[in-house]
């Protein structure tokens, strides 16, 4: 009842707010309906959070990992698939009818203008459905799996257990949410203090779109980013929240050499997996993009080194998640608020300074981005180890996954890909994909970063199965 509550409140909060936010913060009145599509994900998660709790309590991390990698694919997948359709549907009505659901439009400028903020909402249309997607699969656990043995608590006494245990936790996250809704702020107030001219000329030279929707349109580029750069973390963030209960058990158990063997693991295969899947963003993102938006060539040419950037700094984001699950493991959930605090005033103040400056403009929320978690996984993982006495192997750690992705990537380079020319673009893809993986593991195997049997040992605990 209090995660409905929550959620309930908190979407209609969304609403009801929805465009003042709109029109006064973003500076974008038609991202309105952005905000509409997204209100619903709200009450989703909310529900689907209770059920996470439930079977984290019960020390089985198997739906939270699977409900939230489920939830990140979605989110990706279904956002760029209802944004490809969308935009191809209301182009074909405008090319036929001179019309933009059903209203006219003068020309193909005002045509775009009217069509973007409906791609926009399709995009966050696949978030919402993510989270619907997340829920769905954790109840229908649940239903299967539930612990009817466990003792009734009464609604007062179950509320007033779960606040007290809970109140850190959620002084933590709603920490991190804020400073997570400021950094989109000052993304958007920062894209409105640049001169339209410099906007124009670096993403949207060649094409009409008119200079009331120019910020729109350019923060729905960085929108198109943050979705292949979410992934990776979406991903491995089911690797840090399988391993809690194992990290807890060790800790309450005083088993140092076991905690600091499974500590550092877990550390070094979440900074492998986020390096790899960084590595195909980076090299690939041109190719990536035109997989998905093959219709819509300005969002390719736009967004590809805005992609790119955004490759490099994925692993700071999963290993700041993972830092952030460790702190929580050890039973210190408080600890975390500091950090969260400082990383996010870092990346506010980096987003005025750096966005503003015609020579950055989106790269420099990338940047302040990559500093900003940089600071959160460096802080989080010094009190973990601090409070577990845990020293951690930077050399496994970041060292060797770094180099060993600089050395594949030079491997690419040398290799001829014209033969997959004649061939579609996702088969293309895939291959290339399936040779950088091959070189990229092989590396990993030959200079001793990762131990197969050990990473199914880190993931392998009592309840999981």
């Amino acid at each position: 009842r209090v995660f409905a509550l929550v959620g309930i409140v908190g979407t209609l909060l969304m609403l009801v707010l929805a465009k003042p936010y709109a029109t006064l913060i973003a500076g974008a009145p038609k991202s309105v309906y952005t905000v509409y599509v997204l209100a619903p994900s709200l009450l989703f998660s909310c529900l689907a959070c209770c059920y996470r709790g439930y079977f984290e309590g019960l020390m089985n991390m198997t739906p939270t990992a699977v409900s939230q990698t489920a939830e990140a694919l979605f989110k990706l997948v279904f956002g760029i698939a209802f944004t490809r359709y969308a935009m191809a549907f209301l182009v074909r009505e405008y090319q036929a009818y001179g019309t933009v659901f059903g209203v006219a439009a003068s020309d193909e400028e005002q045509a775009l203008s009217m069509i973007y903020p409906y791609t926009s909402a399709a995009a966050m249309l696949g978030v919402t459905l993510g989270a619907l997607v997340s829920l769905v699969y954790i109840r229908v656990y649940y239903r299967l799996h539930r612990n009817r043995s466990l003792p009734h608590t009464s609604g007062a006494e179950g509320r007033k257990a779960l606040l007290q245990f809970a109140f850190p936790i959620m002084v933590s996250c709603s920490v991190q949410s804020v400073f997570q809704f400021l950094d989109t702020a000052t993304v958007q107030f920062s894209l409105n203090q640049v001169a339209p001219e410099a906007l124009k000329t670096q993403y949207a030279s060649g094409f009409a779109i008119p200079q009331e929707d120019l910020v729109t349109y350019v923060y729905g580029i960085f929108s198109t980013a943050l979705d292949f750069k979410n992934l990776v973390p979406g991903i491995t963030m089911a690797l840090g929240v399988s391993a809690v209960p194992a990290i807890c058990r060790e800790y309450e158990q005083q088993n140092k050499e076991s905690l600091s063997r499974l500590m550092n693991s877990v550390y070094r295969y979440t900074s492998i997996l986020s390096c790899y899947g960084g590595l195909l963003i980076f090299v690939f993102a041109r190719e990536i993009l035109t997989l998905f938006y093959a219709s819509s060539p300005d969002i390719v040419d736009n967004a590809e080194s805005v992609v790119k950037y955004f490759g490099l700094s994925v692993p700071f984001y999963s290993l700041a998640s993972t830092a952030v699950f460790c702190v929580q493991a050890v039973g210190k959930p408080e600890k975390s608020i500091a950090p969260y605090v400082l990383s996010g005033v870092i990346r506010m103040v980096l987003n005025v300074v750096l966005i503003r400056n015609t020579h950055y403009l989106l790269l420099g929320a990338v940047i302040a981005g990559a500093v900003g978690y940089v600071v959160l996984f460096v802080w989080n993982a010094y009190i973990a180890g601090r409070i577990a006495a845990v020293k951690f192997d930077m050399l496994n750690i970041l060292l060797k996954p770094a180099v060993i992705s600089i050395l594949a990537c030079f491997l690419v380079n040398f290799i001829d890909f014209s033969f997959l020319q004649e061939k579609s673009t996702l088969f293309n893809l895939l291959i290339q994909f399936a040779i950088i993986s091959t070189a990229y593991y092989i590396l990993c195997i030959f200079w001793k970063a990762m131990d197969l049997r050990e990473i199914f040992s880190v993931l392998k605990s009592k309840k999981m199965a």
